[in-house]
């Protein structure tokens, strides 16, 4: 079976994978995270919506683990479109802002991963 190699290039739209993990997460009350932490994260999606961000796909492997990551020091996995890379940069900036006081990087943070389609499964 012949397969032929594509070379990459950046096509568009991008795709974007956000890695996440908790930090002050676990420092948290119960009610913290119930008033301030889920909240400010809710929005936080909301507003990557508006951005134009297109979710794809997620993983969140918190099944066989509990407490802050160790190993691979991310728990969740979040897979995008988006059509500038502008909208990713402002995508980890909201993370950063404090609306009403709350700034979802002090209970988690995300890295960002641009990339395109395997060429192998997806044509």
């Amino acid at each position: 079976m012949s397969v032929e190699f594509v070379p990459p290039t950046m096509p568009t739209p991008h795709r974007v994978l956000l890695l996440g993990a908790a930090t002050g997460w676990y420092d948290a009350s119960d009610e913290e995270r119930r008033d301030r932490a889920l909240p400010r994260f809710a929005a936080v999606v909301e507003e990557w919506r508006r951005l134009g961000a297109r979710p794809l796909a997620t993983l969140d492997d918190d099944l066989f683990m509990v407490g802050p990551p160790s190993g691979p020091d991310f728990t969740w996995y979040l897979l995008f479109e988006v059509d500038d890379l502008d909208v990713v940069v402002a995508m980890i900036q909201a993370v950063r802002e404090s609306v009403d006081g709350v700034r979802l990087d002090e209970y988690v943070r995300f890295q960002a991963r641009i990339g395109r389609p395997f060429f192998l499964l997806e044509n």
